[in-house]
């Protein structure tokens, strides 16, 4: 008996076909995107001075390697950095340990107190965990958000948000900005 042959499956045209499909799907996929934090970067200046800033006027946090949160050198909780960042910032407060303040007539505001030049600075160790990091930077973005709100309630009636452009303007630039400012991690913990 004679075997039948069975036939085989042409297959010089299946590598094109692969291709156009793979082509047409990096076509329409779309990769996810990272998301970062937004900020807003101080502006350039070619001023190289290195002006003395007064220490009243900086809120140090530091995260070591164990990630222990310290607010000025006491070990803090996390869950209490935002009251502190807030009473930091507070307009109300003018004591010779606050930040220094001055009154400036703002447009839509008229005389308003405002901080001169009141900053957080941010200090982590290289060690610090990625979670304690970003839930320390979310408590300290929380804590001037919160100002904005309730200043906004107080002068405009309404939260920040929902405040026209020009007077979000005047409360994040003037009032509260979000003065932020990050060093460079390093070993906070004495390790070397």
């Amino acid at each position: 008996m004679a075997m039948k042959k069975t036939p085989g499956i042409n297959a010089a045209s299946m590598a094109d076909i692969s291709f156009i499909i793979l082509i047409f799907f990096l076509m329409v996929t779309t990769m996810g995107s990272e998301f970062g934090m937004i900020r807003m970067l101080p502006p350039w200046t070619d001023d190289t001075s290195g002006d003395k800033i007064n220490e009243r006027n900086v809120f140090v946090v530091n995260i070591n390697s164990h990630n222990i949160v310290g607010v000025r050198g006491q070990p803090t909780e996390i869950g209490a950095l935002r009251e502190m960042t807030k009473n930091f910032f507070d307009l109300n407060n003018r004591g010779d340990e606050d930040p220094e303040k001055e009154q400036r007539d703002l447009e839509l505001l008229g005389p308003t107190w405002v901080n001169i030049g009141a900053v957080v600075s941010l200090q982590n160790d290289r060690g610090t965990s990625y979670r304690i990091y970003m839930q320390v930077q979310n408590e300290l973005t929380a804590a001037i958000r919160e100002l904005r709100d309730e200043f906004c309630i107080q002068r405009f009636g309404q939260k920040f948000d929902d405040c026209t452009q020009e007077q979000q303007d005047v409360v994040g630039k003037d009032v509260f900005p979000m003065s932020i400012s990050e060093a460079e991690p390093r070993d906070l913990s004495g390790n070397r």
